[in-house]
């Protein structure tokens, strides 16, 4: 009886643990490390998801979610130039956990069960590992820690908002009679370095009759702003494959059975500034309207930690007017008379991971457009698509401000009459009157927010041949029909010269670049695809390196370099002879000179032949004596000039030195784009050569590649489904002990296209690792 008694008091308890409701994830990582994540329901999903990145990307996460928590100076001290305690004043200041909070209140629940199932399983990964094991930079660090839903929000919105990205302008704003952290008068304006090429191939230019999409987001090779790949399945509700950006579930830039999509940052306005005028005699009160209007203040206070050891504990206080947060802005200090304030576009935006995970979902280009006129949420990028039905779609939906037709006369007017409006207007900053109520933003029908511009009146293209963005406005999406139209200066420029870049997408596309990247039929494989974005073709060079070695031929001292640039090829490969040189000169000139008539080009641009101008060597002293200085700055750094670019150009990995293809992009005219850029992000130690004096790419090690092409992806939709073939350039995981840390960098200096895996037998024949993780909602 006894023994009886105590069975049937157990088995309510067994009851109850068997039915505790568990988060439930398979995982199969195939060759190259990419995890493939499959659950019952997206809770689950999230879990995998999590626990998935943490064992590759722990400490890029981590360090995202101390600073999106305003905690850097917590565990770091305040940093050089106070730069962690600026930080932390910022992101406090904005209240990004309430924002976080608000926007996982306003997602649809399963994308909230998404974002709770990811913490869960980055924490349950990082309780199996402990803190003092995980691979990676931050192993034992006090700031290693578990993560919530609202981290992982708060850290969405440092990514949309375009604010943050001013943080050490708003935490040294103040009063002219108050004290900052410390001054930040000099504190430059470094517009973000992020670019991209995108095409969409539509069936008449595809061979195989359907879509093709090729995706070369050029982003950071190291912190958070890397991608992580990935495939993600939900019975019956989601199968999608492509990458995001470290710490944010979902895919960004990726393919489903019937549509894939990529993103280019957009060339758009996606915040204004405003010019306070401020009441005599009182610097925190604004003139509007001929009414005073008072700033708010917000207190904010942070844990400093000191160099013994110790914590001190700063107040500071930040200002605000009804625009947004005040900044220090260089050479528009707050001082007696007037003040500077910011106001973003996504301030409002809470749909961006909806409509990711709708486009995820569309299962035809018409649902694909209707998740974009939807939810409206894409923040600061162009969407490129195709899909099995052979349609081609290219539009700039990012946020961008709705100003009255009056507003933008106004502006337009002061962009010629007001040197402080058209200074900001060349570093592509939109600066208004902030004491007139006529430049506020305007509701716009139909639009998510008010004060953006409705989606049906962002510009959008449909082909059947090709769309692409490489940065560059809407308005040469196609060479053969340029998008025109009443839209918003705010929303891009029409008829202005286009990067060289952008120019060389358009001649590959349009089948006319020298190469003949489609083959003789004109209709792209998915091979040809591929070589064409990596050909590294050299656009300034086809339009100027002939003249320049007929001009530079008899001038004394520049025998050589005129041969060595006569034997070029015209490409930055890794054996190219030649490539440095013409790099080195090209960085002579100034960047206005590689957009129209000037010290480089002779030919003008032309509105009307936007793809072919400007062009011709430009007259003059200046581009042989800049072939000098380049001939002379390599000579005194002992590099021959005939030196292959993949002896100075190289991607660091875990102290191995690999040689790199690829160029800058700007000055050279390369898709391939491939830079030596600080990356002021993140925390994870990073090495940074000494520049050389006299050029704006050389350091004392060579060129480092720092930031570029990311994901690269070309996709073709056929009759079996989608196929495809990738490159993660600097591999899928940030632990130097893991055997995929730098195995796709070796790939992609070899231009080794590997082949994606999406259907089921393929991921069957080329499991490394299958495991099932599991844990307790």
């Amino acid at each position: 009886m006894v023994r009886l008694s105590v069975l049937a008091a157990l088995l309510p308890l067994c009851f109850s643990l068997a039915a505790a409701p568990r988060y439930q994830a398979h995982i199969r990582r195939t060759t190259y490390g990419i995890p493939h994540i499959e659950a019952k329901d997206f809770g689950g999903l999230g879990f995998g998801e999590g626990y998935a990145q943490a064992e590759d990307h722990l400490c890029s996460v981590a360090d995202q979610v101390i600073r999106a928590r305003g905690e850097r100076a917590k565990y770091f001290g305040a940093g050089g130039g106070d730069e962690h305690l600026r930080s932390d004043i910022t992101m406090k200041a904005l209240d990004l956990t309430t924002r976080a909070a608000t926007m996982l209140a306003k997602l649809p629940p399963e994308l909230r069960d998404w974002y709770t199932g990811y913490a869960a399983g980055y924490n349950h990964y990082l309780a199996l590992t402990g803190k003092d094991k995980i691979g990676g930079w931050c192993r034992g660090a006090a700031w290693v820690m578990p993560i919530t839903a609202t981290d992982l929000a708060a850290y969405q919105q440092i990514i949309l908002l375009v604010t943050t990205q001013f943080a050490p302008m708003i935490a040294t704003a103040a009063p002219p009679s108050a004290a900052a952290p410390s001054s930040a008068a000099f504190i430059p304006y470094i517009p973000p370095g992020f670019a991209s090429n995108g095409w969409g191939i539509g069936r008449d230019r595809s061979a195989g009759g359907r879509g093709m999409l090729l995706a070369n987001p050029h982003y950071p090779w190291a912190g958070s702003n890397r991608f992580w790949e990935k495939h993600l399945r939900v019975d019956g509700k989601l199968d999608v494959y492509g990458s995001g950006l470290i710490g944010a579930p979902g895919v960004a830039i990726g393919f489903n059975r019937d549509v894939a999509w990529t993103h280019t940052v957009s060339a758009g306005k996606r915040f204004t500034l405003y010019t306070l005028e401020l009441a005599p005699g009182k610097p925190t009160v604004y003139l509007y309207d001929k009414h005073e209007r008072a700033m708010t203040a917000r207190r904010v206070t942070i844990e400093v930690k000191q160099p013994d050891g110790g914590m001190k504990t700063v107040s500071h206080t930040v200002w605000f007017s009804h625009y947004g947060p005040i900044i220090n802005f260089p050479n528009f200090a707050w001082d007696t008379k007037r003040a500077i304030a910011i106001r973003d576009a996504n301030w409002d935006n809470t749909g961006s991971a909806a409509q990711w995970l709708a486009m995820g979902r569309a299962r035809s280009m018409k649902e694909f457009q209707a998740a974009h006129a939807r939810y409206q949420a894409m923040p600061w990028v162009n969407t490129i698509s195709s899909g099995r039905e052979g349609i081609a779609w290219y539009t700039d939906s990012a946020a961008t401000p709705n100003l009255s037709t009056e507003a933008i006369a106004a502006w337009l007017r002061l962009r010629r009459t007001d040197s402080a409006t058209k200074r900001l207007y060349h570093q592509g900053i939109v600066l208004l009157p902030g004491n007139d109520s006529r430049f506020e933003w305007r509701a716009d029908k139909g639009a998510r927010s008010p004060g953006v511009i409705a989606f049906s009146r962002m510009p959008q293209l449909e082909r059947t041949d090709y769309v692409f963005n490489a940065n560059d406005s809407f308005w040469l999406a196609n060479a053969g029909a340029l998008i025109t139209g009443p839209y918003s200066p705010l929303a891009g420029e029409q008829a202005t010269a286009r990067s060289l870049r952008t120019r060389n997408n358009a001649l590959t596309l349009s089948l006319r670049s020298p190469d003949q990247p489609a083959g003789p039929d004109h209709k792209f494989t998915l091979d040809e695809l591929g070589n064409a974005i990596l050909s590294n073709r050299s656009l300034t060079a086809e339009l100027l390196k002939d003249e320049l070695v007929a001009r530079c031929r008899g001038v004394r001292g520049l025998a050589q370099a005129c041969e060595v640039l006569a034997g070029w090829d015209n490409r930055d490969d890794l054996e190219s002879r030649g490539a440095v040189l013409f790099r080195e000169w090209l960085g002579q000139f100034a960047r206005p000179d590689f957009l129209g008539r000037g010290n480089l080009f002779a030919v003008d641009f032309d509105p009307a032949d936007p793809v072919g101008t400007p062009r011709g060597l430009a007259p003059g002293e200046a581009p042989i004596e800049n072939l000098t200085r380049a001939a002379n700055l390599l000579r005194s750094r002992g590099i021959a000039l005939d030196v292959p670019l993949g002896e100075l150009q190289y991607a660091a990995k875990g102290g191995r030195r690999i040689p790199m293809h690829g160029g800058d992009g700007f000055t050279d005219g390369l898709m391939n784009m491939e830079r030596n850029a600080r990356n002021t992000t993140t925390l994870e130690p990073m090495d940074y050569p000494r520049p050389v004096n006299g050029s704006p790419f050389l350091t004392e090690k060579g060129y480092p590649v720092v930031t570029g092409s990311s994901f690269l992806m070309a996709v073709e939709f056929t009759a079996r489904g989608p196929q495809a073939k990738a490159f993660l350039t600097y591999s899928e995981s940030g632990d130097p002990a893991s055997p995929h840390f730098a195995d796709q960098t070796e790939l992609f200096r070899k231009k080794q296209w590997r082949p994606v895996l999406f259907e089921e037998q393929d991921i069957a024949a080329a499991i490394e690792r299958d495991y099932a993780v599991s844990g307790s909602r």
